[in-house]
This record gives structure tokens, sequence and C-alpha cells, in this order.
């Protein structure tokens, strides 16, 4: 079947209209009760059966329901993704689009300031592994042990201007965001458009196809 060839050559298999229930014969799929057996894979259906199994196989399930209740057991198995559009998060995108488009300066700055962050907090967390690394592994006297007085102080030195850094690109952020909010009405009416004439099919069918 479709299952078993997908499992053994390491196909992609889709599985389309899923209810809030799954077919319990698909259990040790889901599960990965995979066994090696010399170069190979083979995984044991629920009848027994040993198929091959590629470790390139996945497997992907859309459902119909507007708003599913799956099982803790179910949901523990799978990794469910929501792809249902929102007014916040269709806002949101229509605003990042719109200031890529009519702002791209802000929306550059924006980005660097967010890489500009992450360095920062990384250079901290690196100085702070060191220092316990090397705090970890002393021996006598902490005192005596200049490298490590040396090293705490260059710590305590790139801290204090990294959270000064932190600081500024926070008012930045701030001031950035301020100046983006100003194309938020646009965006609000651009979703508002949107849901509208997605609610269209309600009245009519013919709007399903138009």
């Amino acid at each position: 079947n479709h299952l078993e060839d997908c499992m053994s050559f390491g196909r992609p298999l889709l599985v389309e209209s899923l209810e809030e229930e799954l077919d319990p014969i698909l259990d040790p799929v889901l599960e990965k009760r995979v066994t090696k057996k010399g170069k190979h894979f083979t995984l044991t259906m629920s009848d027994s059966k040993e198929v091959d199994f590629a470790p390139s196989f996945c497997m992907f399930f859309t459902t119909r329901l507007p708003n599913p209740h799956y099982s803790p057991e179910l949901s523990a198995k799978l990794t469910v993704i929501d792809f249902t559009v929102t007014m916040v998060g269709l806002e949101d995108q229509l605003l990042g689009k719109l200031i890529s488009k009519e702002k791209y300066e802000l929306e550059n700055q924006r980005q660097a300031l967010a890489e500009e962050v992450n360095m920062c907090r990384n250079r901290i967390k690196h100085l702070e592994d060191d220092l316990l690394f090397r705090l970890s592994n002393s021996t006598g006297n902490l005192l005596d042990d200049t490298e490590l007085i040396e090293m705490l102080n260059v710590t305590k030195k790139t801290a204090r201007d990294v959270n000064e850094k932190l600081a500024n690109a926070s008012e930045t952020k701030r001031k950035i965001v301020e100046a983006c909010e100003e194309y938020r009405p646009v965006a609000h009416r651009a979703t508002l458009m949107y849901f509208l004439i997605a609610e269209f099919a309600t009245c009519n069918v013919m709007y399903q196809t138009s």
C-alpha cells in the first residue's frame, strides 16, 4: 500500500481530511517503533508485519475541521501546526509587508538592531560560561589566580558595556515601533477587507469559486 511504499523508499506521505481520531494501525508509525537490523531499519506494524523503514520518511496530516480537539495522547505523537489566519496575525504580517515597502529603512534598522541585541546576549553568555568554567576548575586560593581576576574584571566591564547597548537598543526599538504604528490603520483596513471577502461564501455559494 501507499504507507508501506513511502516508508520503504523514504517518500513523504500526505493524509488529507483528518478527523479528531486516527486509526490505531498508525500507532507504530507515529510512535516510531523502529529497529535496526544490520545497515537497514525496519518497523513492525500492528499486525506484526515488518516493513522496511527509510529515515527520510515523513508523514503529514491535514484537516478541514475549523477547531479540532485532539486527545493529549495523539498530540504527544504529532507536531500540531495551526495555519488558521487570525485578524491579529494577518494584521501584523500586512504591517510588516507595508513597512518593508514604504519605510524599508526602518525595517532594515529593525533587523540590524535585532542582530546586534542577539550578538550582545551571546557575548555575555560566552563570557559567563568561560568564567564559570575557570571558577569550577580553579585550584588553590582564588585571589592568587591573576588570570581569573583579570577575566572577572573583563567580564564585568563587558557586561556593563553590553547592558548600555541593550538599553540604547531598547529605546531605538521603541522609536521604530512608534514609527511603524503610523501604518497600523492601513494594515487593519486590509485585514478587514480580507475577512469580509472570505465571508462572502456564507452569503452565496457563488463566491466559493469566484
